[in-house]
């Protein structure tokens, strides 16, 4: 059969052992030469050949500078504290690294942390970097992801921006100590994801390698990772197993048992390690109250808010990220927005029911653990209005919109061992497939023959005589296969099939042909069940066959290669609308071949188009024409909303983020004590609850928060003047606040102890034992020792002779104390002895 050169032809690719049989996509955005090959568009180049990409770049990039601007605005906080501290105190050993921070087991974060502090010092910018590298890593592997598991289409978009802008995940872009649990975790998620796709497409082992990493990727910085491992299970049952729940299981459990004997493996050896040197977290709630009013607050005022650009308002809880605290009227529209999304996914695309489904399982099991580790503790009652806590649902809800209102796509190729080779020159192609003689209906059932996809077997000589008949050199011949055929052999009418088997190959996500499924039909409704020509394991093999009413489906006279169609029982054939049944006659005018012919469906067998289009994936493919203006515009109403309300929480989050009064305490402490006299010492003291919180100590004393300072204060147990550093970080004299003594009865003297004399003294209040600062002035005649006993406490000190003070520390307690001194001709005056904590002196 003659080929016309002047036509564009899709480069087919052949290769010999391992490799597979697959077709090239011809890019909207490229040219191609008259030889078949397919040159750079000279305008885009590499971003203009794909839009899709280069939007989605453009929308990681953007998503990458906002969230590094909202973060810079704000400081270090409260944890970040803590762990620069005891970066600080340790050497770089595996016992650092491996020692747990309020029970979370994070050698990765502790490793990144302990560089910081060790090269740079107590600075931000560093960690903002890294977020802002994080944040990037995770859009640009999401993206990735969403091109393998999603049918190609402009709708991508909307699940990569719900990912890479959403408020729930602000605080994993902006707060150290939440960032490096998160954002890591967040990035193994999509990882395993993508290496199990791959997987259950392909069945290829490094794909298994792959998520053993990605999952111990997660493992290294948080523990919370270990529910990728769960995610990946349920992702796999409810996109690519069919039946019943227990169908459903057993079928994933038995036709991908390496991922799971892998991921089981990995499990249990983790926990093992994990809980060998862990505190048991788990708590008991208080009531059934406590927990219904958790469950209502996560989803009401945080997740559901959260999904549709919410909440809107924040509750400032210090240092810390504020807690979301959304208006009643905006739960409402949020929770309208999401049931309403959710109905008609479900009944655009049967699909989309079971991601609707792995999105809720999965928030259960994120909700079970936050009530089993959160309630029954001090801060049970925000606990569901932290959005830290379920910014890992964010990346599940994304692939599940992506899944819901894009719909799948499982690339379809055929293995190498299968396939057929294809010849040097064109062989000779009947106008017509005969109906084999020699089998059974049986036979023909079981063993049905398949196209490669993107092949069409060609229409008789449907080339002008005027045009040339001899095809250029380069240009790949057809390959074909015999049609399956059962019952009584129908009329063949070439049509594109798809054959959804897990091959030993490794595909690119392509865009899915035009279809002929009608408006409204169920994605999956073709479906016929084929031997798996590359899997012992499984002979489960789907064959998609487009549907016969569509006359984009139709053989076109000028594609080089062409396939025969792969139909099932009695299948109904509609005749040519200007020839014969089967093949169209010279007079039919031909259509250019458009490169979607070539390229693959999804099991959803909906073609890409313009998401407002009129020809599916869509949210919109099967209502009529009349009724698509008012959806298309209600739907950009939509994400318009949603769109500013993101905008509005951003930045509402980004004003309360930037009060940081540990950033301002810092610098005061930093002016201070360069101006400062060289021997200015300081009594050791918290510093303010709103940069520490007094949980955390002892590592909110001031003696610990400062080790990481390049010039950090001098802190002393005994002076006889000393400074403290008041709340907003200003140096200070010190004075003590706490019980006094009463008055002594000695005129103009008070006290009166000579040597080798002892004198109680009674407080005006007892003091509980414990660490305390004692401030004594007096009047001496000599040099000597005096000692001083608080209860069971007991502290020496040097006496100058004249009036002087001192300062000492003491463990004790009591209502009372003992003064006596030693020394030849020493006496000592005394009526000012203080006993407490060291405070700012008044002025």
């Amino acid at each position: 059969m003659a080929s016309n050169p002047s036509q564009p032809h899709p480069k087919v690719s052949r290769t010999v052992g391992s490799d597979a049989v697959r077709s090239d996509q011809v890019d909207e955005g490229s040219s191609t030469d008259p030889d078949g090959t397919t040159a750079p568009d000279r305008v885009g180049g590499w971003l203009g050949r794909d839009q899709i990409r280069t939007a989605a770049l453009a929308i990681v990039a953007l998503s990458v500078l906002w969230r590094a601007q909202v973060a810079s605005r704000g400081f270090l906080a409260a944890d970040d504290y803590v762990m620069i501290t005891q970066a600080a105190e340790s050497d770089l050993t595996v016992e650092h690294l491996l020692s747990l921070y309020n029970n979370h087991l994070m050698p990765g974060g502790r490793l990144l942390t302990w560089l910081i502090t060790e090269h740079i010092g107590m600075v931000y910018w560093p960690y903002v970097l890294l977020m802002a590298v994080g944040q990037a890593i995770l859009g640009l592997t999401f993206f990735r992801l969403l091109r393998r598991l999603l049918q190609p289409s402009w709708l991508q978009l909307l699940p990569l921006g719900a990912l890479m802008f959403s408020p729930l995940t602000l605080e994993a872009t902006s707060w150290w100590a939440v960032g490096v649990n998160m954002l890591p975790m967040q990035i193994a998620m999509v990882l395993a994801v993508g290496a199990q796709v791959g997987y259950v497409q392909t069945r290829r082992k490094r794909h298994l390698v792959t998520l053993a990493l990605a999952v111990l990727l997660g493992l290294v910085f948080f523990e919370k990772a270990i529910l990728v491992v769960a995610l990946v299970f349920l992702l796999t049952a409810a996109l690519y197993a069919e039946g019943g729940f227990f169908r459903t299981i057993w079928t994933t459990i038995r036709r991908w048992w390496p991922s799971w004997l892998l991921l089981t493996a990995l499990s249990l050896g983790f926990l093992a390690a994990y809980l060998s040197g862990s505190e048991s977290s788990l708590r008991r709630p208080t009531s059934v109250g406590e927990v219904f009013s958790f469950v209502t607050q996560l989803l009401g005022s945080t997740v559901v808010p959260g999904l549709v650009g919410g909440p809107w308002r924040w509750l400032e809880a210090g240092d810390g990220a504020p807690v979301a605290a959304p208006p009643e009227i905006g739960t409402w529209v949020a929770w309208t927005i999401v049931v309403a999304l959710v109905v008609a996914t479900v009944r655009r695309r049967r699909r989309a029911g079971r991601a609707w489904l792995l999105l809720g399982s999965y928030l259960v099991l994120v909700a079970a653990m936050l009530a089993a580790t959160r309630l029954g503790s001090t801060y049970s009652g925000v606990a569901g209005g932290v959005p830290r806590y379920v910014s890992d649902v964010v990346v599940v809800a994304a692939i599940c919109l992506g899944v819901a209102v894009v719909g799948l796509a499982r690339p379809s190729p055929v293995s190498a061992g299968t396939a057929p080779s294809a010849p040097d020159t064109p062989p000779a192609v009947p106008d017509t497939v005969p109906a084999p003689t020699d089998a059974t209906a049986s036979e023909r059932d079981a063993t049905p023959a398949v196209a490669a996809p993107g092949v069409a077997a060609p229409p008789a000589d449907p080339i002008p005589p005027a045009r040339s008949a001899t095809p250029p050199a380069d240009t790949a011949p057809p390959v074909l296969a015999e049609a399956v055929r059962t019952g009584r052999p129908p009329a063949v009418v070439a049509r594109l099939g798809v054959i959804h088997a897990e091959a030993p190959v490794d595909p690119e996500p392509e865009s899915a042909p035009p279809s002929a499924a009608g408006p409204g039909s169920d994605s999956d409704a073709t479906d016929i069940d084929a031997p798996h020509a590359g899997d012992a394991g499984d002979a489960e093999a789907k064959v998609h066959a487009p549907h016969a009413g569509d006359a984009d489906a139709e053989v076109r006279a000028s594609d080089p290669v062409a396939a025969v169609d792969v139909r099932g029982p009695d299948p109904v054939v509609e005749p040519h609308r200007a020839g014969p049944p089967n093949l169209p006659d010279d007079s039919t005018p031909i259509p250019r071949p458009r490169a979607a012919d070539h390229q693959q469906a999804g099991p959803d067998r909906r073609p890409p188009s313009d998401p407002f289009g009129s020809t599916p994936p869509g949210l919109v493919g099967s209502l009529p024409e009349r009724y698509r203006e008012a959806v298309n515009v209600m739907l950009a109403l939509i994400l318009v909303a949603a769109g500013l309300g993101t905008l509005w929480t951003t930045s509402r989050y980004s004003d309360e983020w930037a009060l940081k009064s540990s950033r301002s305490y810092i610098d005061t402490v930093r002016i201070e004590m360069a101006s400062a006299p060289p021997d200015t010492v300081f009594f050791d003291g918290p510093v303010p609850d709103n940069v520490v919180p007094n949980l955390s100590w002892p590592y909110n004393l001031q003696s610990r928060f400062f080790r990481a300072f390049g010039t950090r204060p001098t802190y002393v147990d005994e002076a006889d003047h000393v400074s403290v550093l008041d709340s907003l970080g200003r140096i200070q004299v010190a004075t003590i606040i706490g019980s006094t003594i009463q008055p002594g009865p000695q005129e103009g003297c008070g006290y009166l102890v000579s040597s080798g004399q002892t004198v109680r003294m009674p407080l005006n209040e007892p003091r509980d034992d414990w660490h305390w600062v004692v401030r004594i002035g007096y009047l001496s005649s000599a040099d000597g020792t005096a000692t001083l006993r608080f209860g069971a406490g007991t502290a020496s000190f040097p006496v100058k002779k004249g009036l002087n003070q001192r300062f000492f520390r003491i463990v004790g307690g009591g209502d009372t104390v003992e003064l006596s001194v030693s020394g030849s001709d020493v006496s000592l005056c005394t009526n000012e002895i203080a006993i407490g904590n060291p405070a700012p002196k008044p002025e």
